[in-house]
């Protein structure tokens, strides 16, 4: 027993506390250090980000931030509302679908409804009326009626786009004689150049293009429509979450629909856009 006072009892003393302030740094640090690895998984499983390929259609899709055009601003505040944030990846149309399929990433933005898509894919809700046109040289005099009607020409097609079934098989049974690029701006050059007579595009994307192009002047399209489908959402059958992706999307794009905030989207950033392609008909869905 020391005595309170002498030398070895202050020795004892000052050992204990330090012992004790160890003890407490290293409890303390142990709880921060938990806490801290558990709130970034708490923060992800709570916020999970659906990553989407896109390419360059503008004005619908364009790697421009801050929306990215208006279809894919669409898509963003959709999941929004479901409280998922969305990333996007820009590519050629080609390897958008391709890296999609495989699951690498989750879906895509923004397709017509296709068969041989719907193997690889869940389609959402259509997001928007979409239609094609025939672009022609404004020194050429063009009318048509029938698919049938567009057999005497030469007519400029880009890889990986839904043309309408009856005029693909016509092209499939080579009645159609069609020239197929990679490129929507490469057959307009084409186009104007008259390498070929006319070229089916959707209208704002193609006026815009040739704005761009510098080919505005020269270049017209007739208001009869090659094909009427509508824009989706797909989603990999590859990601096991692609289903409950799916379903907050729709209910997303749903409230955005009822709410007129998609109408406003859309007639603000497409202001010549026609009426008829604000209108989805009920119970239009891309299913096999």
């Amino acid at each position: 027993m020391f005595k309170q006072g002498s030398p070895k009892y202050d020795r004892r003393l000052i050992r204990l506390i330090r012992q004790l302030l160890s003890h407490l740094y290293t409890t303390l640090t142990s709880a921060l250090m938990a806490c801290a690895l558990a709130l970034p998984l708490q923060a992800n499983e709570a916020a999970p980000t659906i990553r989407l390929t896109n390419g360059h259609w503008p004005p619908y899709m364009e790697n421009t931030p801050p929306h990215y055009g208006v279809i894919s601003q669409i898509v963003t505040l959709a999941f929004a509302k479901k409280d998922i944030p969305v990333s996007y990846g820009f590519f050629p149309w080609s390897r958008a679908r391709l890296l999609a399929e495989k699951g690498r990433w989750d879906g895509s933005v923004a397709w017509t409804c296709r068969k041989k898509l719907l193997k690889h894919f869940h389609f959402s809700d259509p997001i928007v009326a979409h239609n094609y046109a025939l672009f022609h040289r404004t020194s050429m005099d063009f009318d048509w009626e029938d698919v049938k009607d567009l057999e005497s020409y030469r007519i400029g097609l880009t890889q990986d786009y839904n043309y309408g079934e009856e005029f693909e098989e016509a092209v499939a049974a080579g009645t159609i004689s069609a020239d197929v690029t990679t490129s929507d701006e490469s057959n307009f050059r084409k186009l104007a150049a008259g390498r070929i007579d006319l070229f089916p595009m959707e209208p704002a994307v193609g006026m815009g293009m040739l704005k761009e192009l510098g080919l505005s002047g020269k270049i017209t399209f007739h208001t009869a429509p090659l094909q009427s489908d509508y824009l989706y959402l797909i989603l990999s059958k590859q990601v096991p979450e692609s289903e409950r992706y799916l379903e907050k999307f729709n209910e997303g794009l749903s409230e955005l629909r009822a709410s007129g905030r998609l109408e406003e989207l859309i007639t603000t950033s497409l202001p010549d856009l026609p009426a008829r392609y604000l209108v989805v008909e009920d119970e239009v869905q891309c299913v096999e």
